[in-house]
């Protein structure tokens, strides 16, 4: 199976709500999800190819398999701010009342690889999209691509690459070897969304497990040094 790579350089602090969190308890995750990532695909195809071609580029994308390679560092910053939420007294004359938020933002240091797995005609379909891509996750945090995506043949990921794809390892499942890291509950397209529901100026919800799965991936991260409000962990090799 061939892979596309395409190699972005971070240029914002990155800040994505691991998808169990709370409002006021916004912990992030060290990189994008696979979810996000494809969203960020359909934007761009949509963008530049019109939305009347947004299903046929849905599909493509949903088909590609995803891998990710991790930036050699990454340091966590966290804050309280002040954020505004609905009033939930219903006799008060104000629609947003002031509370105190935790955020975590993500100082990615050096290259992130990205690697999509598809037929070669499927990836030379995507490749135009990558050039668009311009932010992953919460907008704000910004990404350069860096160079033409190239393309390799091989079976699995490139070295380096983490394949984004995982057990839930709440369902009970029994592990024989299990790698030392730092492990992230990801998300992606589940089996059942549609280009409708993945459309956001549609009703159509988004259902947990159908239309959104989530799973856990494990990534080469140690940690280094902690200080106040900071935590700084280094990527191993795999």
């Amino acid at each position: 199976m061939p892979w596309l790579i395409a190699r972005y350089q971070p240029v914002g602090l990155f800040s994505l709500k691991h998808g169990e969190a709370t409002s006021t308890g916004g912990k992030s995750l060290f990189i994008p999800t696979p979810f996000a990532i494809r969203m960020a695909l359909l934007d761009a195809a949509l963008r530049t190819d019109g939305f009347d071609a947004g299903e046929e580029a849905f599909e493509r994308i949903k088909s590609l398999r995803l891998a990710l390679k991790p930036p050699a560092y990454l340091a966590v910053s966290g804050l309280f701010g002040k954020v505004l939420k609905p009033e939930r007294d219903k006799d008060s004359e104000r629609a947003m009342t002031p509370t105190i938020a935790f955020r975590e933002f993500v100082h990615l240091w050096n290259e992130l690889g990205l690697a999509f797995g598809g037929e070669s005609q499927m990836l030379k379909a995507v490749a135009p999209w990558l050039r668009h891509v311009t932010y992953f996750g919460k907008r704000g945090s910004f990404f350069q691509l860096l160079d033409k995506p190239a393309e390799a043949d091989s079976e699995q990921p490139p070295a380096d690459f983490v394949l984004l794809e995982g057990p839930d390892i709440r369902g009970g499942q029994e592990f024989s070897t299990f790698a030392l890291g730092i492990l992230q509950r990801l998300d992606d397209w589940g089996p059942e969304i549609t280009f409708q529901k993945a459309n956001v100026y549609t009703g159509d919800p988004i259902k947990l497990n159908k239309d959104r799965i989530r799973f856990d991936v494990i990534f080469p991260y140690q940690l280094v040094r902690a200080g106040r409000g900071f935590t700084l962990y280094e990527c191993k090799a795999l």
